[in-house]
């Protein structure tokens, strides 16, 4: 995946979902996420994915990768 592939996933994610990425991106891998609008939109902009069945979960997750957690903590500015 490239810089640009993620800069415009990025730059399409509403403030809630940019919130909901920085939040996923700072947990432990593996950063499993429901398939809602977040991750949704993570296959739509063709970013890589690795889908999961978690145990006691009724629907499939996608877990977000070391590369797309990255460049999220590097887009979202620090907390004051």
């Amino acid at each position: 995946m490239s810089e640009e592939q993620l800069q415009a996933w990025w730059d399409g994610l509403t403030p809630d979902q940019r919130s909901r990425a920085a939040l996923t991106a700072s947990r432990p891998a593996p950063r499993g996420m429901a398939v809602d609008d977040l991750s949704a939109s993570m296959i739509r902009a063709g970013l890589p994915t690795s889908r999961m069945v978690w145990t006691g979960q009724p629907e499939h997750l996608v877990e977000m990768l070391d590369e797309v957690a990255e460049f999220v903590r590097r887009a979202t500015p620090p907390a004051t």
